[in-house]
């Protein structure tokens, strides 16, 4: 995974994508290589997850090898056509325009196009080794992977089209690209992400990575001794402990019930990160520590 150029996380709303991918690019940036944290058109999340505050979109420097930047269409619009049309008087006079500058904005797929060409050229610029985008939500994210597609069939020949073979070149490189499904272990999240990965899978040209099934509860692979748990529930001050040690199996029986349903639905290396229920530690170092170790454990 982190030998890749670019990371695509994506996923239902809520589902901890933003933890997901500042843990990867700390584990990529410990391990030596120099990795940017890209959010789109988000509420600058990544920055307050190492405990920064950001009040621009960056660059900013998180950590040692670890940049964070939140991608928008204006700031994308000057480097993709500076990188198309080559000449910056060529750029003021055609984009620096109210008229065109609206219009770029309504024209279907132009926003997304523009944002991956952006990171297309920080990579070929070697800004960056590793690129981890915390994409949009799983309707608005596949939108944006189908988005170089759709300029090729639809566009005329000319600079948006070769943009977005240039930009395709890159998503479709299996070795270069990956894109990876959040998920928790519950109804909806999981429902959405099996149609999320029949979606790219069949209709979207990108390769696919692994699917992080994030805040699992542990299974502690017990069974109480039921003799215990009656004598507890008569003493008064033990009773709460047997409702919450059934309540707690019920949970982790429904979790790992969903847990096979998308293990079923969803034909993908399936990574299970934990609850991280220490409040002394940071939520991104834990976590780091959780995907270091496996990647160790896998090799």
């Amino acid at each position: 995974m982190l030998s890749k150029r670019l990371l695509v996380i994506t996923g239902k709303g809520g589902v901890g994508k933003s933890a997901i991918c500042a843990a990867l690019g700390k584990v990529a940036a410990d391990h030596g290589r120099k990795v940017l944290l890209a959010e789109v058109r988000s509420m600058r999340r990544l920055p307050e997850l190492f405990g920064l505050d950001a009040n621009h979109d960056g660059p900013m420097k998180l950590g040692p090898n670890l940049m964070w930047i939140n991608l928008k269409p204006e700031s994308a619009l000057e480097v993709y056509a500076l990188k198309l049309l080559k000449l910056r008087t060529v750029y003021r006079a055609v984009f620096e325009q109210r008229t065109v500058r609206k219009f770029l904005r309504v024209v279907p797929s132009l926003a997304e196009i523009l944002m991956l060409g952006y990171v297309v050229h920080m990579l070929e610029q070697g800004e960056a080794d590793l690129i981890v985008m915390d994409a949009p939500s799983t309707g608005p994210g596949t939108l944006m992977l189908q988005a170089p597609g759709v300029v090729m069939e639809t566009a005329p020949p000319g600079p948006l089209r070769q943009g977005a073979h240039w930009i395709q070149s890159l998503l479709g490189d299996r070795e270069k690209c990956a894109v990876c499904i959040a998920v928790l272990a519950e109804e909806l999240p999981v429902s959405e992400a099996i149609e999320l990965f029949h979606t790219i899978r069949d209709e979207v040209s990108v390769p696919m990575g692994v699917c992080f099934a994030n805040r699992l509860l542990v299974d502690p692979g017990v069974v109480p001794d039921v003799d215990l748990l009656n004598y507890l529930s008569n003493v008064k001050q033990c009773s709460v402990l047997k409702d919450t040690w059934y309540r707690y199996d019920a949970k982790v029986s429904l979790q790992n019930s969903y847990l096979d349903k998308l293990e079923a639905g969803v034909n993908l290396p399936l990574v299970k990160l934990p609850e991280i229920m220490d409040d002394n530690e940071s939520l991104v170092d834990c976590l780091a520590v959780e995907l270091d170790k496996m990647m160790g454990d896998r090799h």
